[in-house]
């Protein structure tokens, strides 16, 4: 019984592993709005990433907060997982809210990323292209 089971959970993991290396590193935009993102990268070969890195962005939104709130980068009990889609110029696109903290400071996240600097675009193969990057957010 347990060798069945050994089996069955190796070839379960060869099937996903399958599926993840056929699996495009983008998706396609609508184009409609107009923001010159087509393509999204979702994986790129390098993340978009906020100037001075992630300590940084963790000051910029500590220092910006209407609220006394002081993210941290270790996880926490308190947690929101953010969703920004970035332009291959490095202009924030879009934000999003994906693990919301049903409380006033998912509107004034969202109210600062709007204030974010110009990011570091993603790469792929070399060039700047539009991405989606997700940031977790712990805070005390």
């Amino acid at each position: 019984m347990k060798t069945r089971l050994t089996i069955i959970l190796v070839l379960l993991a060869l099937v996903s592993m399958a599926g993840a290396q056929t699996r495009l590193p983008y998706v396609f935009g609508n184009g409609s709005n107009g923001d010159g993102c087509d393509t999204i990268y979702t994986l790129p070969d390098k993340k978009a990433e906020f100037p001075g890195g992630m300590n940084a962005m963790y000051e910029f939104f500590t220092d910006n907060l209407k609220e006394n709130v002081n993210f941290i980068s270790s996880m926490s009990a308190h947690r929101m997982l953010l969703k920004i889609r970035v332009g291959a110029n490095g202009e924030v696109l879009e934000s999003k809210i994906m693990m919301p903290s049903a409380t006033a400071l998912d509107e004034d996240v969202l109210r600062v990323v709007s204030m974010f600097p110009d990011m570091i675009p993603a790469k792929f193969e070399g060039r700047d292209v539009c991405s989606y990057l997700i940031i977790p957010l712990g805070y005390e």
